[in-house]
């Protein structure tokens, strides 16, 4: 059971997520993150011994959790292309329901701000997609360029269609943004015309909500 101190850090930590975003690194002091927090500045430095630490800490939690949510379900699916559409809807989903720590993400994936050692292990989090994209180019499905361009690429994609369907007032808004995002996605990404019209097949015979 969580006590007392588990909850300061808990505040601490989700307070600074948010004047992170709002503010940028040098904008928010360990004064400001203590005082909207509620706690002590030395407090905040008993739990981190500096705002380095503590964006550090705040980084790989997030990984964590999206690394989480993206890699759901997709050992229940029957073949790479639909694992690929799997963790497209699961990582559509994360940034609706979570919007700050996307941004969060976002704003301090190259950021220098955030240790060498902290990017590394937050890249390894999602060693999982790396393994999934090594597949696909051996299967053939998938084009085989620079791993680093094609993460990108999905990052991009992924925020602008995650805009657009968080915005969508109505579901099947939000449906159409997202098959049709991951059909552009897909389009850019798959190697040949064979392996697309596989991805428009299954878009046409696996359809699912998206829940916000």
């Amino acid at each position: 059971m969580a006590g007392p101190g588990s909850d300061k850090r808990e505040a601490i930590l989700n307070t600074a997520l948010t004047l992170f975003v709002e503010r940028g690194f040098y904008g928010t002091p360990t004064s400001l993150i203590s005082k909207e927090a509620g706690v002590a500045t030395g407090t905040l430095f008993f739990y981190f011994n500096t705002k380095e630490e503590l964006i550090d800490t705040l980084y790989l939690r997030v990984k964590a959790e999206a690394a989480l949510a993206m890699c759901r379900g997709l050992d229940d699916e029957p073949n790479t292309a639909s694992r690929l559409r799997q963790l497209w809807k699961n990582a559509v989903e994360w940034g609706i329901k979570n919007p700050e720590k996307m941004q969060f993400m976002e704003q301090f994936a190259h950021s220098p701000f955030v240790s060498t050692i902290a990017q590394q292990e937050g890249m390894n989090r999602f060693a999982f997609m790396e393994d999934l994209v090594r597949t696909g180019v051996n299967e053939g499905i998938l084009r085989n360029i620079d791993r680093q361009l094609l993460f990108c690429m999905m990052a991009s994609a992924l925020g602008s269609v995650i805009t657009c369907v968080a915005a969508a007032k109505r579901t099947d808004e939000r449906q159409k943004f997202m098959e049709q995002g991951m059909e552009i996605l897909w389009n850019g990404l798959a190697a040949d015309s064979g392996a697309k019209q596989q991805g428009r097949k299954m878009k046409q015979t696996k359809t699912k909500e998206v829940i916000v």
